[in-house]
């Protein structure tokens, strides 16, 4: 089988940015261009990496053994991976379960040899978009769908058009069980020092397309599903990132993050 690689890549980019050693020269390239027109960019990406770690941890201590990371990147270059994280919650016979998916070749074939030898956890190629094709998947049914889902889209929506996303995050609300949930990280417009237009600018002179959102519009696509925004940032600093944890209706409740800022920036958000 002959794979066809993009020349660039948001995924090896942002690998490189996490002091990973996948990104072509041209990654490479791309990464410092973004660095020198947005200082910024390496500890936003940073952030939302770390943040997603602890995101997943905060999940799985609360009992949710499944977790579906769409958009998952490349395995990261450092600390343990997310299936790891989740496994270290749910050490109980039937354990937890993981399932990444990307649509790159070259970071599912990355992640799937990372994950020889590792239970537990599967990776997938597959369109995220497509949802139908997706949860049609034989290997996304190692996830019962019919228990609680930990969803991840950790910097993944700013890189799909308006319509794609909220396609997206309305499939998933549909399909996902009660007591799921969602976690978005998302950049969002800033003016100077932490200006997103040059950033944008760059990523499009590369041949990527990216969409920071204000924490408005990302918010509007929870439907009626109660969700949780946390921002302007992450807590990595300021950098123009929001987050979003959605919930499914469910038996689980919400539990704010300790490592969320202080609760007036912690808002609870449902839509009628």
């Amino acid at each position: 089988m002959t794979l066809s690689l993009p020349p660039v890549s948001a995924a090896r980019i942002h690998s490189h940015l996490l002091g990973g050693q996948d990104a072509f020269p041209l990654d490479h390239a791309v990464a410092c261009h973004a660095t020198k027109a947005a200082p910024w960019w390496p500890s936003a990406v940073q952030g939302m990496h770390h943040y997603g770690e602890r995101m997943v941890a905060h999940l799985a201590a609360r009992g949710l053994d499944q977790v579906l990371d769409l958009g998952s990147g490349l395995p990261s270059p450092r600390g343990r991976q997310i299936h790891q994280i989740a496994a270290a919650f749910n050490q109980g016979p039937r354990g937890a379960r993981t399932v990444y998916v990307d649509h790159d070749p070259h970071t599912h074939i990355r992640r799937c040899i990372d994950l020889t030898d590792q239970h537990g956890a599967t990776s997938i190629l597959a369109d995220i978009t497509d949802t139908g094709a997706l949860f049609e998947h034989p290997e996304l049914q190692v996830l019962n769908l019919r228990r609680p889902v930990a969803v991840l889209l950790h910097d993944v929506l700013p890189w799909l058009p308006d319509e794609e996303a909220a396609h997206l995050l309305t499939e998933l609300r549909r399909r996902l069980a009660p007591g799921s949930f969602i976690s978005v990280t998302h950049l969002i417009p800033s003016p100077p020092p932490y200006a997103t237009t040059p950033l944008v600018r760059c990523y499009l002179e590369a041949g990527i397309r990216l969409w920071p959102r204000s924490l408005a519009t990302i918010s509007s696509w929870s439907g009626t599903c109660p969700a949780y925004t946390h921002g302007p940032h992450t807590g990595a600093g300021p950098v123009p990132v929001c987050a979003l944890l959605l919930g499914a209706p469910g038996p689980v409740p919400f539990t704010r993050p300790p490592f969320w800022s202080s609760p007036q920036h912690a808002r609870p958000r449902r839509t009628p």
